[in-house]
């Protein structure tokens, strides 16, 4: 009854014109807690997913979906089409709570629309798995329990969750059997920790403290140098530690100090050469180990190195420039990104190495052509200001006051370093990007050089992956592409300035071409072998007339219009298309209406996809389609078919 709750209750209400203190209160109350749960969850940066703090935030939006399928009519009335209903409510939440969490304000959009996503694909799955739970139920006697094991197959096939399952079949006064639901459950969890075998490192752990006990944490250099002297204090080799390593072989080395950057935040770790007069190592990777410690993987290419050692160290410093010119157009995409889609976009995981930026983020949908465009530009506008890259150690308050962009799920030292770019936003009155950061960037955003956005595609629900490159790598891509398109202009023999407009001509002349080619394959199919006098492809059987064909070739999506064309010949009768293509077949059983009484469609595209090697098929009882994985039985699929009109 409290005013922020009331007020999602009764646009709950109002939404459903469902009365919000009758019998159907407690769905309104779900819905409402729900709702406020799933979107400050999303606020702070989780979306839906199967695994982790995802799954719960799923778990959570499942509940809310099925209590307002339940207010909606949806689970008595399973044909109907569910409206969506949880993302209308989200600015009544705002409303309420947004001024005390303006995180709602910022992430509104996203959370409408990922609530909106997730119950049309529930309401799809919801579709598909109900008809088959009273179909089911059908054949169960009042009072019988609906199998826990056929439940569970529901729950983990289509998402539907036992509660709903409930609710389907109470209607019909069926139970189902709980306790075997529970007995599937429970085998799927153990299979599941069975499978987890774990990352193998809990032995060596205690061997990591024990070094960093003994030698202490890494001073790292590698913001001001890339070269500089390091003390041997330990050896690691097969997970144990010893006092050298010798020639042709493989070791962690760790030191007091380097100027190697080692991989952590999405920046992989550096490479490079440690030497002296007797010794030389190649540096292959820089990992952190109980995130103080330094360990430079290393090949021994030289004699023997021993603890004590003084090293001079050394990192490739072509392939860190490329990486930091990477890690520096992150930060610029990041923004550009927020101020072109919105500032609900929000870093969920990145990789920069020396090839290119890999950088995924919150947003609901796809990303535009125009869209990555003007991201493009935005970062290029930048790069081109060529501004100096600041960076500052201060309190973690004082960087947040200053709009430092935190990452959600990242833990934070008292003290943070703060990486300021680009030029001065007046209006906002601060620099262009400002984020938390340990990685290693450009001295000046001109030494990134050029960025391109090279890809862009769905990485889970609500998770966009973006890939970019930079400086010389961006240049050789953009001279690739270039050069394919003069490679089609020469194979067209038009100049590359109207590749686009030949090509659009070629994909014009190539489509009507096909309709023609389509078109007289459907005439010869239905007409060319006598269908037209109604006499070689008709036939006979108990009185009934049947018409069976294979068509090698053809596209499963013609075969419905073919057998409309053919009940219109046929006047009564039953009609068997099937479609080969591929190794692999789709049938379409067709009966006119004045049979539909005695003669399903269902029934008989069942049988002949059994035939194919399919399972299943599903339509009306006048038209149905199925497919199968052998097209080398189509003929046999039409005999059963035949056979089975013959009785």
């Amino acid at each position: 009854d409290i005013d922020i709750m009331r007020a999602l209750i009764e646009h709950s209400a109002d939404l459903t014109g469902v009365e919000p203190d009758g019998e159907m209160a407690a769905s309104h109350k779900v819905l409402a807690d729900h709702i406020r749960a799933a979107a400050f969850l999303m606020a702070d940066g989780v979306m839906p997913s199967n695994e982790g703090r995802g799954y719960v935030l799923r778990r959570i939006m499942r509940r809310g979906i099925r209590h307002a399928c339940v207010l909606g009519g949806f689970v008595s009335n399973f044909n109907q089409e569910p409206e969506p209903l949880m993302y209308r409510l989200v600015p009544t939440l705002i409303v309420s709570m947004g001024e005390a969490y303006p995180e709602l304000i910022r992430a509104k959009s996203l959370i409408e629309e990922t609530l909106k996503n997730e119950e049309i694909h529930f309401g799809e799955l919801f579709k598909k798995g109900a008809p088959d739970i009273i179909e089911i139920a059908k054949k169960l006697e009042s009072g019988e329990l609906f199998s826990g094991e056929i439940a569970f197959k529901f729950h983990d096939t289509y998402g539907i969750p036992l509660d709903l399952t409930q609710d389907i079949l109470r209607a019909k006064n069926i139970e189902v059997d709980t306790d075997g639901f529970k007995k599937c459950m429970e085998e799927q969890k153990a299979k599941a920790r069975a499978a987890w075998v774990g990352s193998g490192d809990t032995g060596t752990d205690k061997l990591w403290f024990d070094i960093l006990d003994d030698v202490g944490p890494t001073e790292f250099l590698g913001y001001d140098k890339d070269q500089a002297e390091g003390k041997v204090l330990a050896i690691v080799k097969d997970g144990k530690r010893v006092d050298a390593l010798n020639q042709g072989e493989e070791g962690i080395i760790i030191t007091n100090q380097s100027p190697f950057y080692a991989e952590s935040g999405g920046q992989v770790g550096d490479t490079g050469y440690l030497t002296s007069n007797n010794v030389k190592l190649l540096v292959s990777n820089t990992k952190k180990q109980v995130g103080t410690r330094w360990r430079h993987v290393v090949d021994v290419i030289g004699v023997v190195v021993n603890t004590g050692d003084v090293l001079q160290m050394e990192v490739n410093t072509n392939r860190r420039d490329a990486i930091k010119a990477n890690h520096s157009a992150t930060h610029l995409m990041h923004e550009a990104l927020r101020r072109v889609l919105g500032d609900h976009v929000a870093q969920k995981g990145s990789l920069q190495d020396a090839q290119r930026t890999r950088f995924d983020i919150s947003h609901p949908k796809g990303i535009s052509y125009d869209e990555i465009t003007k991201v493009e530009l935005i970062v290029n506008e930048q790069i081109r200001a060529n501004t100096l890259v600041e960076t500052r150690i201060m309190g973690i308050d004082e960087a947040r006051e200053t709009g430092a962009m935190a990452l959600f799920g990242e833990k934070y030292d008292d003290e943070v370093r703060v990486v300021t770019m680009g030029t001065i936003d007046e209006d906002k009155e601060k620099s262009f990007s400002i984020e938390l950061c340990g990685g290693t960037h450009v001295k000046r955003t001109g030494d990134i050089g050029l960025l391109k956005i090279v890809s862009e595609s769905a990485l889970s629900s609500g998770v966009r992956r973006i890939e970019a490159l930079t400086g010389a790598n961006a240049f050789r891509y953009l001279k690739e592409q270039d050069e394919k398109v003069s490679q089609v202009a020469d194979i067209l023999k038009t100049g590359t300035i109207d590749v686009v407009e030949r090509v659009q001509v070629l994909a014009k002349e190539k489509k009507a071409l096909e309709k023609q080619v389509n078109d007289l394959r459907k005439q010869l199919a239905m007409g060319g072998s006598g269908m037209s006098n109604a006499d070689d492809d008709i036939k006979e059987i108990n009185g009934i007339k049947f018409t069976g064909k294979v068509l090698d070739g053809f596209q499963a999506k013609d075969l419905k219009p073919m057998v409309d064309d053919l009940k219109q010949k046929l006047k009564s009768g039953v009609i068997v298309l099937v479609a080969t293509n591929k190794g692999k077949a789709s049938i379409v059983v067709g009966v006119t209406d004045d049979l539909t009484d005695k003669i399903d469609a269902v029934e008989l595209v069942k049988l002949g996809a059994q035939v194919l090697g399919g399972k299943g098929g599903g339509g009306r009882s006048d038209m149905a389609q199925a497919g199968g994985s052998d097209a080398s039985a189509a003929n046999d699929a039409v005999i059963a078919i035949e056979n089975a009109l013959a009785g």
